[in-house]
């Protein structure tokens, strides 16, 4: 697998942001998460007009049972014309946002609405394609990040900090290494200012997206060719030099455990606090129902999210860490494909793919050797 033209990678940075800098970004992002809210209405109001035509029922109708090639070409420009003609192209949703950011021009600009209005595009596109089967509105803290196009507008990034329409958010410059130093030489393709809640509080971080490789501290290089066997539990390495298994990264125990048991109490406490919601065997009812969460439930909520986060980010230390030890090991990777259960028909138990995630540890594995220039096949 070659490596692609355009690389880059991401470097992400903590912001110091005084208190009335937090009051003036989550003022920010509420906005704009009305402006991505309204802008959704109004697609979704067109797509459900185009959705009711005779003509868009039939077009759908012989895409899914037509085959041939040059017919579905012929379908496919009858679907663009219907687009077009109920401005449901990324250009018409950019279009509408244009006049939502003059409204808000204090507190957004136009780079970061033309990014919302191309992710409700997306959004859209997915129920005219079939891939999505529903999309919904982002709610109040659901909006994690506003990107820019380039490092010359919008947010920025300077010696300073970040520079955002009147901001100037510094960076926490105390556990810079040489990754950073040497990862901020490099030219800026965007920026991103990332929300996280982190025990319990909003976090501010910039996220640097660099055109070229990652940084890589020089190391004499192994040539060869390795054999990669990516199982449930653990993974098979085979080269000129060694053999060797390596179990995969696994959860920790003990946050699971806690969070099976804030998740059944979570559950207890929804069913107290909403008897009128469920049926008498235990199902809950159909329909639009309203739901009455204790602040005892909703402190366990957080709890359950920080747990959830810090496992992820803990198994995906780990994952770095093992796919840097296998990168090491050779130049041209060769691994058997992992889409089907092996021949000897032992059932694959998915509590195991769940607990090892081998799919995202073979992203990470596969995005290190693109940076290096090594090749992945399958």
């Amino acid at each position: 697998m070659s490596a692609p033209q355009n690389q880059y990678f991401v470097l992400t940075l903590p912001l110091k942001p005084e208190l009335w800098q937090q009051d003036l970004l989550e003022k920010r992002f509420e906005m704009n998460r009305q402006i991505y809210n309204a802008l959704l209405d109004t697609a979704i109001k067109r797509y459900r007009q185009m959705a009711q035509t005779r003509a868009y029922r039939a077009n759908k109708e012989a895409l899914f049972h037509t085959v041939e090639k040059e017919q579905r070409k012929k379908l496919l420009q009858e679907r663009d014309s219907l687009i077009e003609k109920y401005q449901l192209r990324n250009y018409d949703i950019c279009r509408e946002a244009a006049r939502y950011r003059q409204y808000f021009q204090d507190h957004t600009d136009s780079p970061i609405v033309q990014n919302l209005a191309g992710e409700v595009w997306q959004a859209v596109d997915g129920l005219i394609k079939g891939t999505a089967a529903q999309v919904y509105p982002k709610k109040p803290g659901q909006l994690k990040s506003l990107s820019g196009k380039t490092n010359r507008s919008s947010i920025k990034f300077r010696e300073d900090g970040l520079v955002w329409k009147g901001l100037v958010l510094p960076v926490d410059k105390r556990n810079f290494t040489w990754y950073e130093e040497q990862a901020l030489k490099q030219e800026i393709r965007y920026c991103r200012l990332k929300k996280s809640v982190i025990r319990g509080k909003d976090r501010y971080f910039l996220e640097i997206v660099f055109k070229g490789n990652v940084p890589v501290k020089p190391k004499p290089e192994v040539p060869g060719t390795v054999g990669l066997d990516i199982g449930r539990q653990k993974l098979s390495l085979v080269s000129q030099e060694q053999a060797a298994e390596y179990l995969l990264p696994i959860k920790n125990r003990q946050l699971e455990s806690r969070k099976r048991q804030l998740s059944q109490y979570m559950e207890r406490s929804r069913r107290s606090m909403n008897p009128e919601n469920y049926h008498p065997d235990g199902r809950i009812k159909k329909g639009s129902v309203h739901w009455i969460y204790s602040r005892k439930y909703q402190k366990a909520r957080l709890q359950y999210q920080e747990l959830c986060r810090k496992q992820t980010a803990l198994q995906k230390q780990a994952q770095y860490r093992l796919a840097g030890r296998i990168t090491s090991s050779g130049t041209c990777f060769y691994i058997e494909e992992t889409g089907s259960a092996k021949a000897d028909g032992v059932k694959l138990d998915p509590s195991y793919r769940m607990q090892t995630a081998p799919a995202r540890f073979l992203k990470i594995l596969e995005y290190k050797l693109n940076q290096q220039g090594k090749q992945l096949l399958f």
